[in-house]
């Protein structure tokens, strides 16, 4: 009997506890649904606010696009008044002479820096021309075994160093620009055929040549500037600046009368230029 009480009294306690734990089961449910709702209610407001955005984004690009529409109406009636009246404009004798003046000028001016160009290109053709007949002088005294230049390389090797100076922007007037165009006319050299001690000593004299046996005053930088601008002018004005007639020594005034050659400048009067 006692045995009985026992299980009616725990049972009881069963009893009591599942309801207490049914209770808390429905709490938390009403809490989870509560919770639920909140959330769909937060994102549906979100989105909502979304929606209103873009309606209104979309509202003002429609009125943009309206103004847009009208604006390009206005213009296009402008166009078409305007178009008229330029046909109207072209049909008059002196519109169209103004427009055949400005096409010629157009013309002209085209033309004009196209000689130009062609002058330029002349220009540094004919200081290519003496670089290279001064760098070919150099190089069969090289391959020769002669230490004095003879009177033709002299002149070819001189205007070959202007000529460099020129074509580098490098200001002879001072020992250091000497310095500087005889090194970069060496430095365009094909030496090929002369051995490394020939190559030393000939590169040796031909800086002191350009540095200590020549002059270079502005009269005659000015000079050969002046004639390599007139040699300029026509692809077919260039002379060779070998043999007797070269123009090493041919440069003149614009009245005919001789301007200083190498002959002037050399501060040793000899055939040869000796080391």
């Amino acid at each position: 009997m006692q045995q009985l009480n026992k299980l009616i009294i725990e049972n009881k306690a069963l009893q009591n506890e599942n309801d207490t734990l049914k209770a808390e089961n429905t709490e938390v449910k009403q809490r989870i649904s509560q919770l639920d709702e909140n959330t769909v209610r937060r994102v549906t407001a979100q989105k909502d606010a979304v929606i209103e955005s873009l309606n209104t984004q979309l509202s003002s690009k429609s009125e943009d696009v309206a103004k847009l529409k009208t604006d390009y109406n206005t213009l296009w009636e402008k166009y078409k008044i305007l178009v008229l009246q330029w046909n109207d404009l072209t049909k008059q004798p002196e519109i169209i002479e103004a427009v055949k003046r400005v096409e010629e000028r157009k013309e002209q001016e085209t033309e004009a820096k196209r000689e130009e160009q062609a002058r330029q290109d002349r220009y540094q053709g004919v200081l290519d021309r003496f670089i290279s007949e001064g760098n070919e002088q150099l190089k069969n005294f090289s391959q020769s075994s002669r230490i004095d230049f003879e009177e033709k390389e002299a002149k070819a090797i001189y205007y070959g160093i202007m000529a460099t100076a020129t074509k580098s922007n490098i200001a002879l007037r001072s020992p250091q620009g000497a310095k500087f165009a005889v090194e970069r006319f060496l430095a365009s050299m094909d030496w090929n055929g002369c051995g490394n001690y020939r190559r030393e000593c000939v590169a040796h004299w031909t800086t002191l040549f350009a540095t200590d046996e020549v002059v270079y005053t502005e009269p005659i930088i000015q000079n050969f500037l002046s004639f390599i601008d007139y040699m300029s002018c026509s692809a077919d004005t260039y002379v060779s600046l070998g043999g007797s007639n070269g123009c090493a020594d041919q440069l003149t005034n614009w009245d005919g009368t001789q301007k200083m050659g190498l002959g002037a400048t050399s501060k040793k009067k000899s055939q040869g230029v000796s080391r």
